[in-house]
């Protein structure tokens, strides 16, 4: 009885394993910048991760007629720590809707972030026009304890606070 009861554990803790394991080898992240008004056709921060491979760009994502002219630059290429992905899928679990959608219609320019996690059992997308989420701020702080500090932070807007 005793070895059924090691082996029904063993078990368990391998499917258990086995599951946050391939939650997080099927992580997809994207955080992308498009820049409205001045910003418009402006080279923004563009930030994805597959699995837990890292590539962070600049690249042109808006554009007045659909065209994109600017070739993308290549800031950081390296990789997210399985303890990011870990806190990432923990903060976007319990969320049940798949868009998370903010904005703030008192700025006209600024522009819009969007960051987007898929996993097997996360389909989610935050759309922050001009507009923030604590759960997205959360995000891009994790995200950004990724990034070497010789390199450009991710951000989210933010309203000046009144004084």
């Amino acid at each position: 009885m005793k070895q059924i009861l090691l082996i029904f554990g063993i078990l368990i803790s391998h499917f258990l394993f086995g599951q946050d394991e391939l939650e997080s080898n099927n992580f997809h992240l994207t955080y992308i910048y498009s820049g409205l008004g001045s910003e418009y056709n402006s080279m923004q921060p563009v930030f994805k991760v597959n699995g837990n491979e890292i590539i962070y760009t600049l690249e042109e994502n808006s554009s007045w007629n659909g065209e994109f002219t600017k070739k993308p630059d290549t800031l950081y290429i390296g990789t997210l720590r399985k303890s990011s992905i870990d806190s990432i899928i923990k903060l976007t679990t319990n969320i049940e809707d798949t868009l998370v959608y903010r904005t703030n219609p008192e700025i006209i320019s600024g522009g819009i972030h969007s960051i987007k996690i898929k996993t097997n059992n996360i389909n989610l997308t935050f759309r922050l026009h001009n507009a923030s989420d604590p759960i997205a701020e959360k995000i891009i702080a994790i995200l950004n304890s990724n990034i070497p500090e010789s390199e450009r932070k991710l951000w989210l807007f933010k309203l000046p606070e009144n004084e």
